[in-house]
């Protein structure tokens, strides 16, 4: 950008301008919510379909197995703390089994048992008075003998007995006879697809309305009846006393695809070593138990023989060094503790959250790893934040679970990591592909599009434009990176709005933009963009409340534009190396070209020999690091003669390259690299030293005519820190008498900084040299600061001198630089003198000196030396 400033007074912005306010970008932080809130849709619909079922009710077998230790610490007397008996303790206490064993059927010597055993058992165990007895083993069919007594056995208050369920609602064997119908449960249990019991099936409803009771609330409804507590079932609602026991759905606490028929609720696992009192059918036939462990408890009788195979899987099971398996009457056992340590102390079994909860905590944890990758970038500190994340997540279960309300944990877990890793990946992908200052595609993702459009079948024309802010170093200098980042921001807005539907932008460098136009009709197409951007880009730029005071900037762009046709042309002979980087190689030749001279707001559409061309530069600015080492400069002389005596009164001494393959190049083709490059700094220094020792040889040699020395200075050198250090070394290393040597700058050098140019010059004329400015008139106007400068010499530009003839043309422009030089005490040399009309004339101005291909061209120093020894007749007064 070509930084142009302006001040205005406030209120008074023009309507065409850009106020200067923070651009409104693509907020990283709404994507990084979006991608939270899309990851967490996904991953629940993918719970939904039970994706992570089986992940979840693992992850409560180890929340199970986790509480189950954690207590078993925390009730070790080797902690030292007190027993105080919890409310698990108290519902414990209330509970005996009575296990018939492998002994105890080998004992009896048959299987099954008969009715009189069982009658004898309901015997011995009324004895002892109980609460309740409870008997889980099948009696549909007599077994005689003793079959009358067991039916009158079980006829008594306290007795309550089995029933099995096929369908909801139809026995697949029935209850004993005569058994009232509140005293008969079913042992169902509700086993999960991995064959683990976590469900409690508490009661049913019939088709016919009839409430159908689990085993083990039969029992613990008997139970509570004795305590004045009533069981309040109906078809939603089960309280036990004042405890209410809350169901579960098909679709909570993880489930997604069980049969949720019935009432069911999560069961709360007691651990292994916290097992239930058990006594064993020989020891009550035996009357070897203690009254005190029976009286006004509930007994529980079924078997636990293993060879019976009534086991089964519980959450415990997956502990591989004690492979546990429950026998039925265990798992009714621990249903039954849980269900009367809920209506002892108004406790709840397991909740759960309803499914709604349970997404909104899934996508809480969605958001969490959304933020956690978006807040942080470092790898270490990434893993550090998601380490905390899951630790949180961990305990936070954990403190529900201790609180009896399971939720699921694998779905937030899934949630949280996904979430991590999709956000970490989209960062990635827009640093991969993406400018993170505008938000627009970088030249990663604009190349892949435009080998795209170049390789797409039957594809048309595609044009690359390539736009570039002029002076952009200048602005980040004035407003600071700040303050460039911003102006970018606002350039790609601009760009953005008035592009066509088939364009494409992005940002490619630090001030570069490329525009990609598809299908076009014709080359015109692209031109006629350009030109409409460079118009719209070209509107002021308002900067308010800035330290510089009410600013404006004026915005120019240079611009290369390149089409795929032209590439073609280029290299018509390898139609497969036509691609993208090529496209936008040539983009960027034209844009070179455009900046070339240091011109501004220039456009220019890429040729073929743009490329050759660049490959010349290539090789010429390869090579010319070489040359100076090699020694293939060398320097010709132009006499500069003295148009009054028209003798010679010096010399311009002209560099030249001799290239051992190349031939001779000519100065146009190698200065401008060097200059650009840097190389004219080593290669001025050797010019200088070369033509003072020529100099000094010639006026040791030619005392009577001895000639003077003319040496151009460049930019790059007179900007040097010890140019007056190093020409003085020269001077006195060759011993050149200081006034013979001549240092000429163009205006342009000296106006750039013209202070720091007075300050140099002043520098150079104290060492006694000469001074002149080369081309004067054609760069810039330096009239106002002509008289500061301590110049010796002017010298008429060739242009000038070359139209002198002409009618019209500047005979009277060179006559007023030379009176303009006379008038400031210097001397004038004229430049291009080709004819003798054109000497004639300058002589009659009385302009000092003359150089021109009338007297001679550049010469080598033999046949410059010649000249000298032999003087020509360069008198043309008698034209």
């Amino acid at each position: 950008m070509t930084v142009i400033f302006k001040s205005v007074r406030r209120g008074q912005a023009e309507n065409s301008s850009q106020k200067w306010i923070e651009p409104k970008q693509d907020c990283t932080l709404a994507r990084t919510l979006a991608f939270s809130g899309a990851t967490a849709t996904l991953m629940i619909a993918l719970a939904q379909l039970g994706f992570f079922q089986a992940k979840e009710i693992e992850a409560f077998d180890g929340m199970t197995q986790l509480a189950a230790q954690y207590r078993s610490r925390m009730d070790s007397p080797v902690q030292g703390r007190t027993q105080n008996p919890s409310v698990h303790d108290q519902a414990k206490d209330q509970v005996v089994i009575v296990g018939i064993t492998e002994q105890d059927i080998q004992s009896q010597k048959q299987w099954p048992l008969s009715d009189q055993v069982f009658a004898q058992l309901l015997v011995e165990l009324q004895t002892y008075s109980p609460a309740i007895i409870g008997l889980d083993i099948y009696r549909d069919l007599p077994l005689e003998p003793g079959t009358e007594a067991l039916a009158k056995q079980l006829q008594q208050k306290n007795v309550v007995t089995i029933t099995k369920l096929d369908n909801l609602g139809d026995a697949e064997v029935p209850a004993p006879l005569k058994v009232p119908a509140n005293r008969v449960g079913f042992n169902d249990f509700v086993i999960d697809p991995d064959g683990v019991i976590r469900r409690n099936f508490m009661f049913a409803v019939a088709g016919d309305g009839r409430p159908l009771y689990s085993f083990a609330l039969r029992v613990v409804e008997q139970f509570l009846a004795k305590q004045g507590l009533d069981v309040s079932i109906e078809a939603d609602s089960l309280k036990l006393g004042n405890a209410e026991v809350m169901g579960l759905t098909h679709n909570a606490g993880g489930y997604q695809t069980i049969d949720a028929s019935g009432y069911q609720s999560l069961m709360r696992y007691f651990p292994p070593n916290d097992a239930l009192p058990q006594l064993s059918l020989s020891q009550i036939l035996a009357k070897e138990v203690d009254p005190a462990a029976i009286k006004g408890k509930i007994v529980l009788i079924g078997t636990v023989a293993p060879s019976e195979k009534d086991l089964f899987y519980t959450p415990f099971s997956s502990i591989k060094e004690d492979n546990l398996l429950s026998p039925g009457v265990v798992v009714h056992a621990q249903m039954t503790r849980q269900l009367l340590s809920a209506a002892l102390e108004g406790r709840s079994l397991f909740g759960v959250w309803p499914q709604w909860g349970e997404f909104l905590w899934a996508g809480l944890w969605g958001l969490t790893g959304g933020l956690i990758a978006w807040s942080f970038t470092h790898p270490r500190t990434i893993a550090i934040a998601t380490a905390a994340a899951l630790g949180t997540l961990s305990a936070a279960t954990g403190v529900l679970f201790a609180q009896a309300v399971w939720v699921p944990y694998v779905l937030p877990l899934a949630t949280l990591g996904i979430t991590i890793t999709t956000v970490i990946v989209y960062k990635e992908f827009r640093k991969t592909f993406y400018d993170s200052i505008t938000g627009l595609p970088n030249r990663t993702l604009i190349t892949q599009e435009l080998q795209k459009l170049i390789k797409k079948p039957g594809a048309h024309l595609t044009s690359v434009i390539l736009l570039d802010i002029d002076k952009f170093k200048n602005f980040n200098e004035s407003f600071g990176l700040r303050g460039g980042d911003r102006l970018l921001q606002i350039v790609a807005k601009r760009l953005k709005q008035n592009l066509p539907t088939n364009a494409k932008i992005a940002r490619i460098a630090g001030d570069e933009f490329i525009v990609l136009l598809a299908n076009l009709g014709q080359k015109q197409e692209a031109l006629a963009l350009a030109n409409t951007l460079s118009q719209k880009m070209a509107k002021p730029i308002e900067l308010a409340e800035h330290k510089l005071g009410h600013q404006k900037i004026f915005p120019t762009f240079s611009i290369g534009i390149a089409h795929s046709s032209a590439a073609l042309i280029a290299e018509p002979k390898n139609v497969q190396a036509i691609n993208a980087e090529s496209l936008l190689r040539d983009a960027q030749t034209a844009l070179s070209r455009a900046k070339e001279n240091g011109n501004r707001g220039q456009c220019e559409v890429f040729v073929a020999d743009m490329r050759t061309q660049l490959s010349n530069r290539i090789w010429i600015e390869s090579d010319l690091r070489e040359a100076l080492h090699r020694q293939e400069f060398l320097l010709h002389y132009q006499p500069l003669v003295c148009l009054k005596t028209m003798t010679i009164a010096g010399f311009e001494a002209l560099i030249r390259w001799q290239h051992p393959e190349k031939g001779m190049i000519s100065p146009a083709d190698f200065i401008p690299i060097a200059e650009d490059t840097g190389l004219i700094v080593p290669i001025g220094q050797w010019v200088l030293e070369v033509a003072c020792q020529q100099a000094q040889q010639w006026r040791q040699k030619f005392v009577k005519n001895a000639p003077f020395m003319s040496v151009n200075l460049s930019g790059r050198q007179f900007s040097q820190r010890d140019l007056v250090e190093q020409i003085d070394r020269i001077l006195r290393e060759t011993g050149l008498e200081r006034s013979a040597l001549k240092l000429e700058l163009t205006e342009s050098v000296v106006m750039d900084k013209v202070e720091n140019s007075i300050e140099v010059l002043l520098r150079l004329k104290s060492l006694n040299l000469q001074l002149g400015i080369d081309d004067f008139g054609t760069g810039y106007s330096s009239l106002s600061y002509l008289h500061r400068f301590p110049i010796d010499t002017l010298k008429v530009d060739r242009s000038f001198v070359m139209e002198m003839e002409r009618p019209g043309g500047t005979a009277e422009l060179v006559k007023t630089i030379i009176a303009l030089g006379h008038n400031l005490d210097m001397n004038v040399v004229a430049e291009g003198i080709e004819t003798a009309g054109q000497s004639q004339q300058l002589q009659a101005l009385q302009c000092e000196y003359g150089q021109g291909y009338l007297f001679a061209k550049p010469l080598p120093a033999e046949a410059a030396e010649a000249l000298l020894a032999e003087p020509p007749n360069w008198d043309y007064s008698s034209f």
